[in-house]
C-alpha cells in the first residue's frame, strides 16, 4: 500500500511539473530575438580536424549584431571560445599548415587584421590601417597575406572662399558630386577612392599596395607557388557607367607585371587557381543585358586559353567556388527549389550534391543564405538550419557518404521555452501556364484547423531571389500574433531554373502577380482562412508587387507596401545602382521610351486602389529611395484612399538589420492589419 502511495505521489508530481513546463512555453515574442544565437561562416582547418565559426547574437543594449569566434573539433570535442566581447570578429582564414588563423576585428577601435597561434592561443593585431580590410588570403607558403582595402582619393574642388574668423561657426563644406554612382544603400554618400589589393607579411609590418589606378580590384587568389595572384577588375575606366564587365588579371607579386587573362564581355567573378597550378575557375555569364542571367562555372588554362563552361547540367546560378585538393573537381553554392545547398562538379560536368539546408544569421525574412568550407581531405562544415531552428554547425565528408553530424545546439533551451508556428511546404499549378509555384504556410502556435484565421501574404524582394524553409523571426512574429502567414516564390524567383527566373526580364510585374493570387486561392481553399480578412505586404520587389496587386484587386482588407518602387522612370534616376537598373532592367533610357517604364509602374494603377495602405521605408534607403514611397503616399491621399506613411529612423534598405527596427516593422504591419480587420469592434 505504501509503495502504491509513493508511485501515485511521483505520478502526480510529474504531471504537475509537466503542466508548469507547458504553461511556461509561450509563443515566440519580440524580446526572444535577443536570446537567439546563430552559427555563421564556419571555417574548417586544412586537415579537417578543427572548425572555427562565428557565433552571432544581437545585443539588447546597443541594438546591434555582434559576433565572436568559437572553436570546435570535427568530432565535437574541444568546444570553446576564442574571442569575447563586441569587437566584431570575422573573416577567418586558416594558414596552410593549420597552425594559425587570420581574422579581422575592431577590438582595438578600428578594423584590423589579427593573427592567432592556435596551439598557444596568443593573438595579436598585425596592421594599423585606416580602412577596413577584407578578402584575407594566406599565401600557400604561409609567409604572407593578401587583403583588399579602400584607398581614398582627393575630391574635386571648385573656387575658393575665405576661412572663418577664429571662434566663428560656419556651415560645413559643400559636397561636390561628379561620379555617376554617388551614394550606396547602407553606406551613404560615396567617398572618392577605389578598392586595392595589398600584400602583408604574416608577421606584420608595413603592407605593400599591389594594384594602382582609378579602378576597383577585388577577389584576389594565390597561385600555388606563392609567386603570383589572380583577381578581377574593370580597368576600362567605364565601370561606373558600364557595370558587369570586370576581367581576370594575373599579377606577378615580385615584379608587379600585370597580364589580362580574359577579354570577352560579361562579369568574371571569384577566380581561383587550381591546387596543381594548371587551371583557373571562375563564375560568370555571357552578358545579354537582362535582369536575370544565370551564372555558370567556367574553367580555363592558367594562361587564359581554352575557356569552357562546365556547369551546363546545373540549371541554377552558382557561386562560391572551392577547388578539391586533387584539382579534379570544384565545390560550389547553389539554390534549388528554395533550398540552399553545396554541390560538387567534375571538370567534365558531372554533378553531385554535398549538403543542403544551409542557413544564415538573419533575423529578417526567410531568404536563402549560408556558407560552407571544405578541407583538403573532403571534410566540410556548413551552417545548417530549418524553418523553426536557427543556424547550427553541421559537418560531413565528401565523397564518403558518412551521415552529417550536428555539432552545436546553441538554442536548445530557448527552443524548449517558446512555441513557433509550424511551417509547411506546398505547390500549386499556375493558372497562366505550365509553371508550378512553390509556397509555404506558417500557422500560428496552437493552430486549430477548425477555426478561421486572418491571412497575411508576405512577398519577397529582389525580384531575382528566393524564399525557402528558412528560420525567420520576422515571419514567426507575425504568426505568433494569430495570423496564417503565406510566402511564395512566384515566377522571376531563383532556384527553379533559367526559364522560370528569366520570365520577368523586361516584364516585371506581370504574371508573377497571377502566381501570388493562385497561392492565396490555394490556401483559402484549405478551409481555415477568414476570407474577409486577407492582408498583403512585401518589401522592395515585394513592395512593388504589393502595390501592383492592390491596383489589380480589392480582395485584400488592407496592405502594407514596404520600401517599394512605384515609378520606374524616377527610380532608375535616383537609386544607388542607377547605371545597372537602367541598362539591365529596361531596353532603353527613360526619356527614350517612357511608356516602357510607366506600363510596369504601380503608380499607373493608383486610380484603381481602394485598399487601406500603409507605406514603410527606411529614412536613409538609397536602394528604393524614400521619394518612391512619398510619390505613392501623395497619390493615395489625392485619391482619397486611407493611407499612412512610416519612416523608419536611421534605417537604410535593410530595415531588419537592427532588432528594434524589425520590431517596429512587424508592429506597424500587424497593427495596421488589426485596425482594418473585418468583424472587430
Amino acid at each position: 500500500m505504501k509503495y502504491r502511495q509513493i508511485i501515485l505521489y511521483i505520478f502526480v508530481a510529474c504531471c504537475a511539473t509537466s503542466a508548469v513546463a507547458q504553461t511556461n512555453v509561450q509563443p515566440f515574442d519580440y524580446m526572444d530575438v535577443f536570446d537567439l544565437q546563430f552559427v555563421s561562416d564556419p571555417r574548417i582547418s586544412p586537415d579537417g580536424t578543427t572548425i572555427v565559426y562565428q557565433r552571432v547574437q544581437y545585443d539588447v543594449m546597443t541594438d546591434r549584431r555582434f559576433s565572436n569566434l568559437w572553436q570546435i573539433d570535427f568530432n565535437g570535442d574541444g568546444h570553446r571560445p576564442l574571442t569575447s566581447g563586441t569587437g566584431g570578429y570575422g573573416n577567418v582564414t586558416w594558414s596552410p599548415t593549420g597552425e594559425r588563423i587570420a581574422y579581422t576585428s575592431a577590438e582595438e577601435g578600428s578594423s584590423q587584421i589579427f593573427i592567432r597561434w592556435m596551439e598557444s592561443g596568443i593573438a595579436s593585431s598585425i596592421t594599423n590601417i585606416t580602412s577596413s580590410p577584407g578578402n584575407l588570403a594566406w599565401s600557400p607558403d604561409g609567409s604572407s597575406l593578401l587583403y583588399t582595402s579602400f584607398v581614398p582619393s582627393k575630391s574635386e574642388t571648385y573656387g575658393s572662399i575665405p576661412s572663418p574668423p577664429e571662434g566663428a561657426v560656419w556651415e560645413s563644406s559643400a559636397r561636390v558630386v561628379d561620379d555617376p554612382v554617388y551614394r550606396r544603400d547602407g553606406g551613404g554618400y560615396v567617398q572618392d577612392g577605389r578598392t586595392h589589393i595589398f600584400l602583408l607579411s604574416a608577421l606584420g609590418g608595413a603592407p605593400r599596395q599591389l594594384t594602382s589606378g582609378d579602378y576597383n580590384h577585388t577577389s584576389p587568389s594565390w597561385s600555388p607557388d606563392s609567386k603570383s595572384i589572380v583577381f578581377t577588375a574593370d580597368r576600362t575606366g567605364m565601370a561606373d557607367v558600364d557595370p558587369n564587365n570586370a576581367q581576370i588579371y594575373l599579377l606577378d607579386v615580385e615584379t608587379n607585371e600585370l597580364t589580362q587573362l580574359t577579354d570577352k564581355r560579361g562579369p568574371h567573378n571569384g577566380p581561383s587557381v587550381s591546387p596543381d597550378g594548371k587551371l583557373i575557375a571562375y563564375t560568370g555569364f555571357e552578358d545579354k543585358f537582362a535582369g536575370y542571367q544565370q551564372s555558370e562555372i567556367y574553367v580555363m588554362n592558367r594562361d587564359g586559353s581554352n575557356t569552357r563552361v562546365i556547369s551546363a547540367a546545373v540549371d541554377q546560378s552558382v557561386s562560391s567556388l572551392t577547388w578539391a585538393s586533387d584539382s579534379k573537381s570544384l565545390f560550389f553554392r547553389y539554390d534549388e527549389n528554395g533550398n540552399p545547398g553545396v554541390g560538387n562538379i567534375g571538370l567534365r560536368g558531372q554533378v553531385a550534391p554535398v549538403a543542403d539546408r544551409l542557413a544564415s544569421a538573419s533575423i529578417g525574412r526567410p531568404y536563402s543564405g549560408g556558407g560552407y568550407s571544405v578541407a583538403s581531405n573532403g571534410r566540410y562544415a556548413v551552417a545548417q538550419g530549418t524553418a523553426t531552428s536557427p543556424a547550427e554547425l553541421v559537418v560531413g565528408h565528401f565523397p564518403i557518404r558518412m551521415a552529417e553530424q550536428k555539432l552545436t545546439n546553441l538554442n536548445e533551451h530557448l527552443l524548449r521555452s517558446v512555441k513557433f508556428g509550424a511551417v509547411e511546404e506546398f505547390w500549386v499549378d499556375s493558372s497562366v501556364d505550365d509553371f508550378r509555384i512553390q509556397y509555404w504556410v506558417v500557422t500560428p502556435p496552437d493552430f486549430d484547423a477548425s477555426q478561421a484565421y486572418p491571412l497575411i501574404l508576405e512577398i519577397h524582394g529582389g525580384p531575382y531571389t528566393n524564399y525557402g524553409p528558412n528560420f525567420s523571426p520576422e515571419i514567426q512574429l507575425m504568426a505568433s500574433m494569430g495570423y496564417v502567414v503565406v510566402y511564395a516564390n512566384p515566377r522571376g524567383s531563383t532556384s527553379y531554373g533559367a526559364e522560370f527566373a528569366e520570365y520577368i526580364n523586361f516584364n516585371y510585374p506581370s504574371e508573377d502577380h497571377d502566381d501570388l493570387m493562385d497561392v492565396v486561392d490555394a490556401v483559402v481553399a484549405k478551409g481555415y482562412i477568414d476570407e474577409d480578412n486577407l492582408f498583403i505586404t512585401g518589401g522592395s520587389g515585394g513592395g512593388v508587387l504589393t502595390a501592383w496587386a492592390i491596383g489589380k484587386t480589392d480582395r485584400f482588407a488592407a496592405a502594407v507596401v514596404a520600401k517599394p518602387v512605384i515609378n520606374w522612370y524616377s527610380f532608375v534616376l535616383t537609386a544607388d545602382a542607377t547605371t545597372f537598373f537602367s541598362k539591365y532592367w529596361f531596353t532603353k533610357k527613360p526619356w527614350e521610351d517612357p511608356e516602357q517604364y510607366l506600363e510596369r509602374s504601380p503608380i499607373s494603377l493608383v486610380g484603381n486602389v481602394n485598399t487601406p495602405t500603409m507605406l514603410i521605408t527606411g529614412q536613409y534607403d538609397y536602394r528604393t529611395p524614400l521619394s518612391e514611397t512619398e510619390q505613392y503616399y501623395t497619390a493615395l491621399q489625392l485619391q482619397g484612399v486611407d493611407a499612412v506613411m512610416v519612416h523608419i529612423t536611421g534605417s537604410g534598405h535593410g530595415i531588419a538589420s537592427k532588432p528594434s527596427n524589425l520590431f517596429r516593422k512587424v508592429a506597424y504591419i500587424t497593427g495596421w492589419f488589426e485596425r482594418h480587420k473585418s468583424g472587430d469592434e
